[in-house]
């Protein structure tokens, strides 16, 4: 009987190979299953096999991370990652049956992301000083960019009178965003003091690094960057939990509000493939009536 760790390394070939996984992808999956097989290997006192893939030894594995208060959403995600390794297992002629076909897995709870107030939003991008930071934020939060696509953003891709000409968005995608005035004065700002010079084939955004003889060098900007600007920045503006993709969300909320709840408009300008993804701001915007609900619950003087 093959050992398990063997079967799972075979299982990670094939996304990588044959099915094109990204890195990140394969890393999520290679843990998830970490963790199942130091859970058998804790129970076993030995070296699990496939003959360990059972519906029972599932179930346990379920069982144990419910006792030590898991939330559902990541049992669900690590239970997943098991069917999906059984799955090809049974395709591979190495296991009859999926265990996880008879294994009830937690109901999905979804989980409602924070939004920052769009008022915080403004007066924060208003009180940052360093025009490079404050011109990240402007996309973050006018464009609704995700900090992987403020990245790739080059020279060539702005444009002074309408915005982005080309946002390599999620998905492979290349998609055109119109920025409004106040994020177009913003970026123009940018580009006039510390990217004049630049060729339209250059990133928008660099850093600039000590190379390993400790010589100053540039280079576009990287995802973790744009993360540690907005950590910090938040911290400053006394929001701990701010990170960039909150910028997203309360863009799409804002919109949906001042487009009248025009889901479609929301759709489009976020770049959201699936419009179920965008009725999500539906139910953060709800939450904003609670407090006009709320005037029932005084008294009135008369």
């Amino acid at each position: 009987m093959k050992r398990l760790s063997t079967l799972i390394d075979e299982f990670l070939m094939y996304l990588k190979i044959e099915k094109e996984g990204a890195e990140r992808t394969l890393h999520t999956y290679r843990f998830n299953l970490g963790y199942f097989t130091d859970f058998l290997n804790d129970e076993i006192h030995g070296v699990p096999g496939l003959n360990h893939l059972t519906s029972e030894w599932v179930k346990k594995y379920h069982y144990s991370l419910s006792e030590r208060g898991m939330q559902s959403n990541t049992i669900r995600g690590r239970l997943a990652a098991i069917s999906s390794f059984s799955r090809w297992a049974v395709r591979s002629g190495k296991l009859e049956r999926n265990p996880l076909d008879q294994v009830t897995r937690p109901k999905r709870k979804r989980r409602f992301p924070i939004v920052p107030k769009w008022e915080a939003v403004e007066s924060m991008i208003q009180a940052t000083h360093d025009i490079r930071d404050k011109a990240v934020l402007a996309l973050l939060a006018y464009g609704g960019l995700r900090r992987a696509e403020v990245v790739q953003l080059d020279m060539r891709d702005y444009s002074p009178e309408f915005g982005l000409r080309m946002v390599h968005s999620k998905g492979g995608d290349d998609d055109t965003v119109p920025l409004p005035v106040v994020a177009r004065d913003i970026l123009s700002a940018y580009v006039a003091a510390e990217r004049q010079q630049a060729t339209p084939d250059e990133p928008l955004f660099v850093v600039k690094y000590l190379d390993s003889e400790k010589r100053w060098r540039s280079g576009r900007m990287h995802n973790n960057r744009v993360y540690k600007i907005v950590k910090r920045l938040g911290k400053v503006a006394g929001m701990d939990e701010l990170h960039p993709h909150a910028f997203r969300h309360g863009c799409g909320v804002e919109l949906l509000k001042r487009t009248g709840g025009n889901l479609r408009a929301v759709q489009g300008y976020l770049r959201h493939a699936d419009i179920q993804t965008t009725t999500l701001y539906t139910h953060l915007s709800a939450q904003d009536l609670q407090g006009v609900a709320s005037v029932f619950d005084r008294d009135e003087k008369k």
